[in-house]
């Protein structure tokens, strides 16, 4: 217990100098003589007289203690979540729709895709757990970029959305800005202080974002928009935000080319290696590359590993009034030493 006024405490001195000097000098009767008065013998209601002076002053003291507002502690655990703000970022473009070979079907590189990041967020039966405490969004491009879904808690509809992506049917809308599609994902990052504000005000209270991650998946590269790749990395590295980067498609081919020296064989893959590599490199993320639904997980296992959520518990004091129960115990006091003092241990005069 504390007391959040303790100056009202000042004031038990005036009630001892009132309660022991003031009614001292109560008035008295004066008599010629008391010898015919039995000076041993009192009734019960005299030797109860005394209680009508303490009754008030324990009113008093009882007031003085509420004036100082009593305050009761409790110690409040709460748990924080300090998840990961994530933006994914994924190709739509035309190449996206070949086939792809996994565990002898065919499927295309997006369906491959779409499933094994709903795993990443929902968990799988190999020990995946899942990012319930992450703040994650999608970007789509292809020509362009657009939001598919803003940074959200509520993945169940996020993954409403990754069902439904498909791939850009309009010729004219065809294309790989991947330096567009990274700064659209880093402003939205950007923003995600005010995303994580969404929802209920309790969930708000209890929720952090640790760090924040942008993770690339495309399998070419950047030959349209206004920005290029480069740019969208020097953004993200500006505001703290570490950049993924997966090129998807087919295993490396090796063709031989003439050159000044000779003839030599070289390793040449669908998907931009070298600047995915490069922007990695510069936001302190890392650059993979996939062929298959195995080695995709493979990957997303490895930026699961690296980008940890944690919960923080904190405690703290929470304080309420308690001055309700002395300022009522002290009224009680006193309305009773005014009743005693009015019938039963009336005094005259």
């Amino acid at each position: 217990m504390r007391f959040e006024d303790p100056w009202a405490f000042l004031l038990l001195p005036l009630v001892v100098v009132y309660c022991c000097v003031c009614r001292r000098g109560a008035t008295a009767l004066v008599f010629s003589s008391v010898d015919l008065v039995a000076v041993n013998i009192r009734s019960v209601r005299q030797r109860f007289l005394g209680v009508v002076g303490l009754l008030e002053m324990l009113s008093l003291l009882l007031i003085v203690v509420a004036i100082g507002r009593p305050q009761i502690g409790r110690e409040k655990l709460r748990d924080i979540s300090r998840g990961v703000a994530i933006q994914m970022v994924i190709d739509v473009s035309s190449s996206m729709d070949l086939s792809v070979d996994s565990s002898g079907r065919h499927e295309s590189r997006l369906e491959i895709a779409k499933r094994v990041f709903e795993e990443f967020i929902a968990g799988d039966d190999e020990g995946a757990k899942g990012r319930e405490n992450d703040l994650i969004g999608m970007i789509r491009f292809a020509r362009y970029a657009d939001t598919l879904c803003p940074l959200t808690l509520g993945h169940d509809a996020l993954l409403q959305f990754v069902r439904e992506l498909e791939i850009e049917s309009r010729a004219n809308e065809d294309g790989t800005a991947i330096g567009d599609a990274l700064m659209l994902a880093a402003a939205r990052l950007s923003k995600a202080h005010a995303s994580s504000g969404e929802g209920d005000e309790k969930d708000r209270a209890g929720y952090e974002i640790k760090s924040k991650v942008i993770i690339l998946l495309t399998d070419g590269e950047n030959n349209c928009g206004r920005h290029m790749p480069m740019e969208g990395a020097a953004l993200a590295q500006k505001w703290g935000i570490r950049v993924h980067t997966i090129g998807f498609g087919d295993k490396p081919d090796t063709r031989v080319v003439q050159t000044p020296a000779g003839e030599r064989e070289i390793s040449v893959n669908s998907a931009d290696t070298q600047t995915l590599a490069l922007v990695a490199q510069a936001t302190g993320g890392v650059f993979r590359m996939a062929n298959d639904a195995d080695s995709l997980r493979a990957v997303y296992r490895e930026i699961d590993a690296m980008e940890k959520s944690d919960i923080v518990r904190v405690s703290r004091m929470e304080y309420g009034e308690a001055f309700g129960g002395f300022a009522l115990a002290g009224l009680c006091c006193l309305a009773l030493e005014q009743l005693l003092a009015a019938t039963l241990l009336r005094r005259l005069p």
